[in-house]
């Protein structure tokens, strides 16, 4: 079983961390506005009390976050999922967020709920930073669905 095939992988690393790194900097300029964004300080502290990434820890942040843009860009690109998403590549990058957005807080719900701390910090996290992390996953969505190019679009 090829888990890539009908992926056009140069396509999906390259829209992925385009993607990731959109939502990085969005969530970085906006910090504050309508006391939203800034999400990238809740994860920080996560590393220090572990003792992970000393002294380095935001250029591990910015790095791990754009490689989770890209793995989870190869969900995005999957055949199986793209064809099912509408057709405008808005709707269908804000239709995929959406849908990863709630698979992220239903796994979030699970793990949080039996005992995970991180996960748990997620579902405690103030209303702010859910409206924030919506919004973020949106902006990663679209621009996921915007740069990427599925085999046969990328042969023309």
């Amino acid at each position: 079983m090829n888990l890539t095939e009908g992926i056009n992988i140069k396509s999906v690393i390259f829209a992925g961390f385009v993607a990731g790194y959109v939502m990085y900097v969005v969530d970085l300029a906006l910090d504050g506005w309508l006391g939203l964004f800034g999400t990238y300080r809740i994860y920080r502290p996560w590393l220090e009390e572990a003792g992970l990434f000393g002294g380095i820890e935001d250029i591990a942040l910015f790095i791990g976050h754009q490689l989770n843009g890209i793995l989870f860009g190869f969900f995005f690109a999957h055949p199986s999922v793209y064809r099912k998403l509408p057709e405008n590549l808005i709707f269908k990058g804000a239709v995929f967020a959406v849908i990863w957005h709630f698979l992220v807080l239903t796994v979030a719900f699970f793990f949080g709920t039996t005992g995970a701390v991180w996960m748990k910090d997620l579902l405690y996290m103030p209303v702010s930073a859910h409206i924030s992390f919506f919004i973020l996953h949106l902006v990663w969505g679209v621009s996921l669905a915007v740069f990427y190019k599925p085999p046969q679009e990328d042969k023309q």
